[in-house]
This record gives structure tokens, C-alpha cells and sequence, in this order.
């Protein structure tokens, strides 16, 4: 269904691309800087959730931080397949090379979930109470930095506070992701509208059985997109930003993914060889 969804934007894209040419007339050399930005966010992107898992992980169990990252990242590629099979394979991991209990792992996948639909519903609340009171937006997005300190200094709020500063960081990077995408397409974002792509995308990325929200992603940014900024006039538009965002981070996934498996395959080899 992801796979015939994100064939479907192709297409859309393609049968428009004299409607998209003429609204992107003016690009004539994309940015360095933005493309730089792009791939840079997508691997910050994996970084963040690898600390995350380091952190929520480390009450069950010690998991090195290298381990994590390439676990991290070669999960992301696998979860490309149908099913999302990276997870069932980090759980299997744990349990069988860090002797740590499915449950405990399914515990830290749930908790990691439940922290993104926090971070995703208070940068949509942000949003909303700015927009409505006339705010600057940066005060929504810098709130929670001293609250987040102040539980950090708590040992029983520690790790969730920890936890939401570093999805409200990763979060933060979708929304650069966004802004350096459409940039290549010489559409300058506003802040909000970056924000809102992110969170948007953040929240088709967690919706089950579709791979890395593969295909729905876009036709949910695609969809949108000119509703939430003049700046995209249509949806094919909308189409090829993500599209652009989404060949990042195929590329970037794609070459950290397979470190990943061949820095885990090395380990466990000399895992059994010690043995």
C-alpha cells in the first residue's frame, strides 16, 4: 500500500511536471547550503533516536552507544521493508546478544512512541495558542528547555525528561529537514509552516504497518502543504518537496543502514569467536 501510494505522488508529480517546472522556473542552481542542511538533518534524525534508546534502554539493560547507533540505523533501513520487520529485529536483537527480556524492549518502543505524540501535540499546540495570541513562536519552542531542566534534576523524572528534550530536538531537525527540502526548490518556509510539515510527518511516520510512512507521508504533506503557507501553491508542489525529502533520506538511510549491519555483523562475529 506505501509502496503504490508513493508510485502514486510519482506519477502525480510527473503528469503536472509542466505545472511544477513553470512554478520552479526560477531555480536554476539549487542551494548547496540547503542540500547540505537536508542530508545533515536526516542523519541527526537517526543520532537523536539512537540516544533516545540508549537512554530509555539503560534501565534494563547496558547497551554500548556505537551498538545503539548502528542498531538504530540499521533498523531504519530494514523498517522499509513491509511489516517494519527492524523492530521485531531489535527486540530479537536485545534478547539475544544484550540479554535483555522482549518485554523490557517492547517497553522502550511503546515509551519512545508515547514521547513523539507528546513532543508532535505540544509543538501543535505551540502552534495553535502562538498563532491565535499572536505570539512569537520562539517562546513556544524555547518553553520547555528550563521545564525539561528543572525534571532533569529529578532522579525519578530524569530519563522521561531527557527523553522528550531529545524528540523535541529531533523534531525541531524534521521541521530544518523541511525548510532545507523546499528551499532546493527555491521556496523560502516560514517557521510555522516548517513546524507544522514536521509534525505532520512525524505523525505519518508512527502510523502502523506502513513502512517509515512510506508513500502516505507524502500525500499527507502533498495535501497540506497550500493550506498551511501561500508559498506552495498546489499540491504537486507539496508532492515534490517531500519527494525531495524523502530521496535524502532513502540516501542517507540507505549508506548508515548498511554500516550498521556490517559494524553488528563484525561485532557478533567476534562475539562468537571470544566464545
Amino acid at each position: 500500500m506505501g509502496l503504490a501510494l508513493l508510485l502514486g505522488a510519482i506519477l502525480v508529480v510527473f503528469s503536472s511536471r509542466d505545472q511544477v517546472a513553470h512554478a520552479l522556473a526560477e531555480v536554476k542552481h539549487p542551494s548547496p547550503m540547503h542540500l547540505l542542511v537536508l542530508l545533515g538533518c536526516v542523519l541527526g534524525n537517526i543520532i537523536f533516536s539512537g540516544l533516545l534508546f540508549s537512554l530509555l534502554i539503560s534501565r534494563y539493560g547496558k547497551v554500548g552507544l556505537f551498538e545503539m547507533q548502528a542498531l538504530i540505523a540499521s533498523a531504519t533501513l530494514i523498517n522499509f521493508l513491509p511489516l517494519r520487520p527492524g523492530l521485531l529485529g531489535r527486540v530479537a536483537y536485545h534478547k539475544t546478544i544484550n540479554d535483555i527480556a522482549a518485554t523490557d524492549s517492547a517497553k522502550t518502543i511503546i515509551q519512545a512512541l508515547l514521547c513523539t505524540m507528546s513532543v508532535a501535540a505540544y509543538f501543535a499546540l505551540a502552534l495553535m495558542i502562538c498563532n491565535m495570541m499572536a505570539w512569537n513562536l520562539w517562546i513556544g519552542l524555547l518553553l520547555p528547555i528550563p521545564i525539561i531542566a528543572l525534571l532533569a534534576t529529578r532522579r525519578a523524572w530524569r530519563i522521561y525528561a531527557l527523553a522528550f528534550g531529545i524528540r523535541h530536538l529531533e523534531v525541531g531537525l524534521w521541521a530544518a529537514r523541511y525548510w532545507a527540502a523546499f528551499g532546493l526548490l527555491g521556496l523560502e518556509l516560514e517557521l510555522q509552516t516548517a513546524l507544522a510539515l514536521a509534525c505532520i510527518s512525524v505523525i505519518a511516520t508512527m502510523v502502523p504497518f506502513f513502512s517509515n510512512g512510506l508513500g502516505l507521508r507524502e500525500w499527507a504533506i502533498g495535501l497540506a502543504a497550500p493550506f498551511l503557507t501561500t508559498t506552495i501553491a498546489h499540491m504537486q508542489i507539496g508532492l515534490t518537496g517531500e519527494l525531495v525529502n524523502r530521496a535524502a533520506e532513502l540516501l542517507v538511510v540507505t549508506l548508515a543502514g548498511l554500516i550498521g549491519l556490517a559494524y553488528l555483523a563484525r561485532r557478533k562475529s567476534r562475539r562468537q569467536s571470544s566464545n
